[in-house]
């Protein structure tokens, strides 16, 4: 199958069908990947490993369940990137990301790659953001077939081109200089 195949086949297709054949599809083909995004976006209980947007008092399994039963619509934002479709479902979660530039400049962020794609964002403690009432999935191109790029609850942001490679997971920096280096975001992390 090639691309224009796999995009000819995926516009042809009910959003929510489509978004669930791109998580059943991302959960096969890339199974650790899936089990870190879900992780990712679980929040259990207080102890938990979360980073970013979250719903709180989810368990990684309720998460995809969560997502598999939801209603999908095509949705349009400026953030998403070129070559990526994205979606739409009323399932409420809260925000979980600090604005870099509203930060005092000396705050201390670390940073993470939560999903091992080898590019780095910036993590802070910080409380939980507001609730927000729906969840954009991102679906984009793996080889030729449809996955999911990432789900979150709240609109999507830019996301980070910081290569982990120059700038290693755990590295300490100060909010300002993050922002110097191109990232606009902290995703909140607890303690």
């Amino acid at each position: 199958m090639n691309d224009t195949q796999t995009a000819s086949q995926a516009q042809n297709t009910n959003p929510t069908t489509r978004v669930r054949e791109a998580l059943a599809r991302t959960k096969a083909l890339l199974p650790d990947y899936w089990s870190k995004c879900l992780a990712q976006r679980a929040h259990p209980d207080a102890s938990s490993q979360a980073a970013g947007s979250v719903y709180v008092g989810r368990t990684a399994v309720q998460v995809e369940e969560m997502l598999l039963g939801a209603a999908w619509e095509p949705y349009k934002h400026p953030s998403v990137m070129a070559g990526c479709s994205a979606f739409r479902a009323p399932l409420p979660g809260n925000m979980g990301l600090v604005a870099l530039n509203k930060c005092p400049s000396s705050a201390r962020v670390r940073l993470i790659d939560p999903k091992g794609t080898g590019t780095v964002e910036a993590a802070l403690v910080a409380p939980l953001g507001p609730a927000v009432e729906h969840t954009v999935a991102i679906l984009g191109d793996e080889e030729g077939q449809e996955v999911c790029f990432t789900f979150h609850p709240g609109d999507p942001v830019r996301p980070s081109t910081l290569s982990a490679k120059d700038y290693p997971a755990g590295t300490e920096l100060s909010a300002g200089e993050a922002w110097s280096l191109g990232l606009e975001w902290a995703k909140v992390v607890g303690p």
